[in-house]
């Protein structure tokens, strides 16, 4: 019995000297000016955990915080964090703030980011100072159940909180329309704040940064927090998604095929205040092929044929078409499976990369799919043309068909105006993921995250008028409310 405690009490101190010397690595994030939408985005001594805990963290006046830690890569120190927690701030100097060990403040910027894996990488504007340290991502795959540590400052209040447990999944995959690959799955608690922060394993190496929680729906309709799941986006792809925005100018760099892919559900209503949508595409199909792309020149005869696989990976819907495509890199080649009653063909394609005009590209093709919208200008913002009687707009916590112009009622009578399209993104009466589209490559950004939605809702703006009098609407890409079409352009 003996022996089993100074083991125990080894293991402890240990991992007690870990977490010190994390813990210097780790910064709290804070938004202290935002936008009306998001972005498309070594001293150690004796005392320097006891600064961490000596006096509390004042966040007066911050709008939003998270968390984030520092790595060193070509000699210079950069905070990596969760593009959720930066994505709405404004470019102004002073927007964003990081809070080291010892309390001190440091002015930020957004060097880049990527909204899809929601990693954002922020560089210093004020020199860091020796009290800030740096932590290394871990190399060796992880394995369930081995221990790990997730340190953050939840509820914006507990800075260099650490809280336990085990990896208990890995290669979990989320609903929503970003952060959906690539998640280990553990028992360490985080809460809001700590996103952004690191997972740490017992070597103090970063398995994961801290990402998302679990929720459940109770009996009586709440949602409840499930303290025991709680998600982490794995390091292999953090790393490749940080070293990519450190070297290719602050982004990620893709694969491009100018493919349009989608998959259908018809309406269902169940009652009065319940309804839903019924798959009609059993598996993704071929729905579109963007011009002057890599496709074009070899997909145009599969219009209207289905995808069964990628490469040697069966799949079933639209979102796994896009968990493959993103392990695609540019100048790779890729063969897909495409169905066609009982006709099967295998097609390679060699993919391009998805650069400032491919994403132009694909702007322009989805407004012409958007029949009633037509860009007037894009520079210096986006001016579209479009029927004010054919949207959904956004009223009261739902969308009603009310048209946008209010004089005239009549849906046979077209009411054509010129608006700017400021943003575009999903908006529901429990959350907004909104993204500006200042420039067309940007509207094609935002388009590539949410069309799997089916949906997409704008922000308009008559030309001269305030922000405050932006309104919102909603087009289904189907073009009929009755249908869901998930789309992917890729």
């Amino acid at each position: 019995m003996t022996a089993i405690i100074i083991t125990i009490s080894l293991h402890a101190q240990t991992v007690s000297d870990m977490l010190e010397n994390a813990l210097s690595a780790v910064v709290t994030v804070a938004v202290y000016k935002m936008d009306y939408a998001n972005k498309t985005l070594g001293y150690r001594g004796d005392n320097n955990v006891d600064m961490a805990y000596d006096h509390a963290l004042r966040l007066d006046g911050a709008k939003g915080s998270g968390s984030g830690f520092v790595i060193t890569r070509n000699g210079k120190k950069y905070i990596i964090t969760n593009a959720h927690v930066v994505q709405d701030a404004s470019d102004e100097r002073g927007s964003i703030k990081v809070y080291s060990i010892s309390g001190k403040a440091y002015d930020v910027r957004i060097l880049g980011g990527d909204s899809f894996y929601d990693i954002a990488v922020l560089e210093f504007i004020t020199q860091p100072g020796a009290e800030i340290t740096t932590l290394d991502f871990k190399k060796t795959e992880p394995r369930i159940g081995e221990s790990v540590y997730a340190i953050g400052n939840p509820l914006g209040e507990f800075p260099y909180s650490v809280s336990s447990g085990i990896i208990s999944a890995k290669n979990r995959v989320r609903g929503g329309y970003t952060g959906k690959f690539g998640f280990l799955q553990t028992t360490a608690t985080i809460i809001w704040g700590n996103s952004g922060g690191p997972l740490v394993d017992q070597a103090g190496k970063v398995a994961g940064v801290n990402t998302k929680i679990a929720y459940a729906t109770s009996p009586t309709g709440e949602q409840v927090i499930q303290s025991q799941i709680n998600f982490a986006l794995e390091a292999k792809i953090a790393e490749r998604v940080v070293n990519d925005i450190i070297n290719n100018n602050g982004r990620v760099r893709r694969a491009y095929f100018g493919l349009e892919i989608s998959q259908k559900s018809n309406y269902r209503y169940i009652s009065k205040s319940t309804y839903d949508y019924v798959l009609s595409d059993s598996i993704p199909v071929i729905s579109g092929i963007i011009p002057n792309s890599p496709a074009a020149t070899i997909f145009n005869q599969y219009m209207g044929w289905g995808i069964t696989h990628v490469g040697n990976v069966e799949v079933r819907s639209v979102e796994e078409v896009l968990g493959e495509f993103e392990k695609v890199l540019p100048g790779a080649s890729v063969v897909l499976t495409l169905k066609s009653g009982s006709t099967v063909k295998k097609v390679s394609i060699t993919a391009g990369e998805l650069l400032d005009q491919q994403l132009e590209d694909i702007g322009l093709y989805v407004m012409d799919q958007i029949t009633k919208m037509s860009l007037v200008e894009k520079q210096p913002n986006l001016l579209v043309s479009l029927n004010e009687n054919k949207y959904y707009k956004y009223q009261g916590n739902k969308y009603s068909s009310a048209p946008l112009n209010k004089a005239s009622n009549s849906p046979s009578s077209p009411s054509y105006s010129n608006y700017y399209l400021i943003a575009a993104g999903i908006v529901n009466k429990d959350f907004v993921n909104m993204w500006k589209t200042e420039q067309l490559k940007y509207f094609g950004a935002v388009m590539r995250i949410c069309g799997i939605a089916g949906v997409v809702d704008f922000y308009l703006l008559k030309p001269n008028d305030n922000i405050e009098n932006v309104q919102t609407m909603r087009h289904y890409l189907s073009g009929d409310e009755n249908i869901l079409k998930e789309t992917l352009w890729y």
